[in-house]
């Protein structure tokens, strides 16, 4: 793995409840980091690295839903889940048909080039990791968005699914080279498993974005005086701060 040369220390400043986890893709086996000692869903990952605050990778045999399949680390889904049927079963949809439409639409890792997954604390990342993965309160989440952001002026997107959410948090980040968002409590299978508590806001970061956001976090104000104003007097200050600009226009 390459070796870690971003400083990712500025993530520590927002205080966030879980820290954040770093997540590398190997075709090959990782050397000094131990396998995960169970089967669990791709979901829980990120809590079960969280908790145990200590690296490990997962392979295909550790993981017991279908993020491996999402990972590109078994062939398709089963005929139960591709033909639509499963998600019938479960209510999740009228008919079939609706739910091999989600099959269509989700993101998936190209077969066989992704045999491990590393998961670590922020703490305990040595390696470039491909994702960053924040778990937030909505406050955090704006401060960390508007660091993508406050140099570009790309726009915030968030992309997730009713089944399968799994996709959108570790694959379509990926290959998409776009930070993702989405709150937790919305994917089934994360809600049957409590892998979250429901409502913080799940950000995926790709490698591509870090040092801007690095870079960004360290230079922008994160509280914005205009936050702690108030509706009446925010008001005012926006106003005034539009007739500013018009008088300094006029003056040119």
């Amino acid at each position: 793995m390459e070796p870690l040369q971003t400083d990712l220390s500025v993530f520590k400043q927002l205080n966030l409840k879980k820290p954040p986890v770093g997540v590398k893709y190997l075709l090959e086996k990782p050397e000094g980091v131990k396998q995960l000692d169970k089967k669990m869903a791709l979901c829980e990952m990120v809590t079960e690295t969280q908790k145990s605050q200590e690296p490990f990778y997962m392979t295909r045999e550790n993981e017991n839903c279908f993020g491996a399949q999402a990972l590109g680390m078994v062939s398709g889904a089963p005929s139960a889940a591709a033909s639509g049927e499963l998600g019938v079963r479960f209510e999740l949809f009228r008919d079939a048909e609706a739910n091999r439409n989600l099959f269509k639409n989700n993101p998936n890792m190209e077969k066989g080039i992704i045999n491990y997954v590393v998961f670590a604390p922020l703490e305990k990342i040595t390696f470039e990791p491909d994702l960053l993965i924040l778990m937030t309160d909505a406050k955090q989440a704006e401060i960390t968005l508007r660091s993508m952001t406050y140099s570009t002026g790309v726009l915030y997107e968030s992309m997730t699914s009713t089944a399968l959410s799994c996709a959108w948090l570790y694959v379509y980040p990926y290959v998409s080279g776009k930070v993702n968002y989405f709150l937790t409590g919305l994917g089934f299978g994360s809600i049957g498993r409590k892998a979250y508590e429901p409502g913080w806001v799940l950000i995926a970061i790709p490698r591509k974005w870090l040092p801007t956001m690095v870079q960004n976090l360290k230079e922008m104000k994160w509280e914005l005086a205009s936050y702690t104003l108030g509706r009446e007097e925010f008001d005012k200050w926006e106003k005034g701060i539009q007739a500013q600009l018009m008088r300094e226009s006029r003056n040119h």
